[in-house]
């Protein structure tokens, strides 16, 4: 089972997934569900966990990924995980943690690096945190597309270095959004969120491919679906938001970069 949680509110959730009675204010730590951090987290989270007198938890305090061997000392007799997406969470672990095991957390968008099938089968519930993205990666999108288009990273580094110099018409012209046709790989959340954001440039035409057509999210931006292939051939500018499924693995490959034009700007922030 999936279910939604996000940023402050994600530890509350992970306490009302795998609820637990307390006898009382002075229970034993040692006898309090374990809960098992990955890797260090916004404090305002780990204050929910704090407070709740439902949990005892550790925490793996480091902003590099746990060791995967401390990893599978560290889950084992664990009923909740709290992870991150650099850690997988496969049969190896999930034997490691024990048949106590009730729930794993991710403080991530997307769930590429869970064993659904194994978490499934072993009747363990699943969180993850699908929109608190959405706005940052939007935005981060199109800073990369006008950055890149404008040229902006070698603007920055000529000046930095002395290679400004006199006025001359064509020096680091870039590609202008105005009239422009916008693709779209994978019309989501974030895709709709990116053309939102790109419509106040003028841009011509947007257009999209995923795997069916989804009217509800492309009448929103005045979109059209066309194939991968046309996707390719038309976009001045393609962004890519599709999610890391089987189907979409390795989509981004030499059929579809030789179709593109010369000049289109290729922008991806997907996995």
């Amino acid at each position: 089972m999936l279910v939604m949680w996000c940023s402050r509110t994600a530890f509350g959730r992970l306490q009302r997934i795998a609820p637990c009675t307390v006898t009382g204010f002075h229970r034993a730590m040692s006898t309090l569900p374990k809960v098992y951090v990955t890797r260090k987290v916004p404090p305002d989270g780990l204050d929910i966990l704090r407070k709740s007198g439902q949990v005892q938890f550790e925490m793996w305090d480091s902003d590099d990924p746990v060791p995967r061997v401390e990893l599978l000392k560290k889950v084992k007799g664990c009923e909740g995980i709290l992870c991150v997406l650099t850690e997988k969470i496969d049969a190896q672990l999930l034997n490691a943690a024990g048949p106590n095991l009730k729930v794993v957390s991710t403080m991530s968008v997307g769930f590429d690096h869970l064993s659904l099938d194994e978490l499934k089968k072993r009747g363990i519930r699943v969180g993850y945190t699908p929109d608190v993205l959405t706005d940052c990666v939007a935005e981060l999108t199109v800073a990369l597309l006008l950055a890149t288009s404008r040229r902006l990273i070698e603007a920055t580094h000529e000046a930095k270095t002395g290679g400004w110099g006199t006025w001359r018409t064509l020096w680091l012209c870039g590609h202008e959004l105005a009239n422009s046709t916008v693709g779209i790989l994978g019309l989501g959340r974030i895709g709709v969120a990116i053309a939102e954001r790109l419509k106040p440039f003028k841009v011509k035409k947007f257009i999209y491919t995923d795997v069916a057509p989804r009217p509800d999210l492309a009448n929103m931006i005045e979109a059209e679906y066309v194939s991968l292939d046309e996707l390719a051939k038309q976009s001045d500018f393609l962004a890519i938001c599709c999610a890391l499924t089987p189907e979409t693995h390795g989509i981004c490959n030499w059929n579809l970069f030789s179709k593109m034009k010369k000049n289109a700007i290729f922008i991806n922030t997907s996995r």
